[in-house]
């Protein structure tokens, strides 16, 4: 049996995320990849089952990564005010900073089978137990995981997937945070 190697492994998703921004789920295949990762297609089943299997992971762990960074962000001792400004401006920053991951992710996320293998829920759940302690503490609005994530998330996705210039960008954003300031503290 042969042995994994992280670099190889590394290769392989990098060449997932290059191929589908280049050319679509659809437009991906096996050969493909170990031809972008430099290596052969039975290496590829060395560290994933089947192409849908290391789709499903490969997405899994780059939609994890915006919610990673932004608990690297936030800290607890943090007012609600605080909070929701770090959630926003560290989301629009990871979207600038990881143009690739945030394109890949949001161009995965409109694939069905993919989009149901991986729950927006699942790779959110450091942040939204984060902002459950705000609420339990009376420092943020209660409402389901779902509208929160519409609330934070999705206007800041809109702003990113637009590009909007650096200067529009900031005003952009502290509007957007002004805003959910009010919606969202008592």
């Amino acid at each position: 049996m042969r042995t994994k190697d992280q670099d190889k492994q590394q290769r392989i998703k990098d060449a997932v995320v290059h191929l589908i921004l280049r050319e679509g789920i659809d437009g991906m295949s096996i050969s493909k990849i170990a031809r972008e990762a430099g290596i052969s297609p039975a290496t590829i089943y060395v560290y994933y089952g089947s192409k849908e299997e290391m789709l499903s992971e490969v997405f899994r762990e780059y939609s994890r990564a915006p919610y990673r960074y932004l608990m690297q962000q936030v800290r607890p001792e943090m007012d609600g005010s605080a909070l929701i400004e770090t959630i926003v401006r560290g989301s629009y920053r990871f979207s600038r900073e990881h143009e690739e991951i945030f394109s890949f992710v949001e161009q995965c996320s409109r694939c069905p089978t993919l989009s149901e293998s991986v729950s927006e829920e699942e790779c959110s759940c450091d942040i939204l137990d984060l902002i459950h302690s705000y609420q339990e503490r009376g420092l943020l609005r209660r409402c389901s995981d779902w509208n929160m994530g519409a609330m934070l998330f999705a206007p800041v996705r809109f702003l990113a997937m637009n590009r909007c210039t650096q200067d529009s960008g900031e005003e952009q954003l502290e509007e957007l945070v002004r805003m959910l300031q009010e919606l969202l503290l008592f």
